[in-house]
C-alpha cells in the first residue's frame, strides 16, 4: 500500500518506485510532495533565481515522469532525482556561460552602432532598448551589471564592495547578459533590418 509520508521503509520506497514506474499517478502525487522542497532549494542555491529554481523543478518532474520506466526500483528515487537536477543546473549554468560571449557582441555591436549612426531617430531607439532592458534587471543584478561593465572593478572589486561572494558576482552577471540578451538580442537584429 502506498502512503503519504516523509520517511519510508526500503519496501515502501521500492513499492513507491514501482508504482510511479506503472504509472501511477498517486506515486508521482507523493513523490513530487516529498521531493519537491528540497529540490527547489537545491536549485535555488545554484541559480539565485526564484523563477528559474521553478522551472527547474517544474522540468525536473516533466522528466521524471517521461523517464518513469528507466527508473531503477532498486536504489533510492532522491538520488535518481537529485542527479538529473543536478545535470539539468550545469547544463543551464554552461549554457549561460555560451550565451554571454553571444550576448557581448550584440551590446558591443548596439554600441558601437549608437557610435557611428548618423540617424538620430535610430540612435535613440538604441538607446530605449538599452535602457528598457537594464530597467527590466532587479537592483542588485543591474548594480552588478553597471560596474562590470564599466570596467572600473574587477569580480573580487564587485564582490567587496557589494558584501557578495564573487561566486554570486560571476552568476549575477551572468544571468543580466542572458536577461538582457533576450530583450536586447530581439530588438537589435530589427534595428539592423532596419538600417538594411
Amino acid at each position: 500500500m502506498i502512503k503519504l509520508s516523509q520517511k519510508y521503509s526500503q519496501d515502501e520506497a521500492q513499492a513507491l518506485v514501482k508504482a510511479l514506474k506503472e504509472g501511477n499517478q498517486l506515486a508521482f502525487s507523493i513523490v513530487y510532495k516529498t521531493y519537491a522542497a528540497q529540490t527547489f532549494s537545491l536549485a535555488f542555491k545554484y541559480l539565485l533565481n526564484k523563477e528559474l529554481a521553478e522551472d527547474a523543478v517544474q522540468n525536473l518532474f516533466l522528466k521524471l515522469w517521461l523517464k518513469k520506466e528507466e527508473i531503477d526500483e532498486t536504489k533510492p528515487i532522491n538520488r535518481y532525482l537529485f542527479t538529473m537536477l543536478k545535470n539539468d543546473l550545469l547544463n543551464t549554468l554552461r549554457d549561460s556561460k555560451k550565451n554571454i560571449y553571444l550576448l557581448e557582441d550584440c551590446l558591443s555591436m548596439v554600441l558601437e552602432l549608437e557610435d557611428n549612426s548618423q540617424n538620430e531617430n535610430l540612435k535613440q531607439e538604441q538607446m530605449n532598448i538599452i535602457q528598457q532592458a537594464l530597467e527590466q534587471l532587479s537592483p542588485q543584478r543591474r548594480k552588478v551589471f553597471e560596474m562590470k561593465v564599466s570596467g572600473k572593478y574587477s569580480n573580487q572589486e564587485i564582490a567587496d564592495k557589494l558584501n557578495l561572494s564573487i561566486n554570486t558576482i560571476k552568476f549575477q552577471y551572468s544571468q543580466s547578459l542572458k536577461q538582457i540578451r533576450a530583450t536586447v538580442g530581439e530588438l537589435s537584429l530589427l534595428l539592423l533590418y532596419c538600417m538594411m
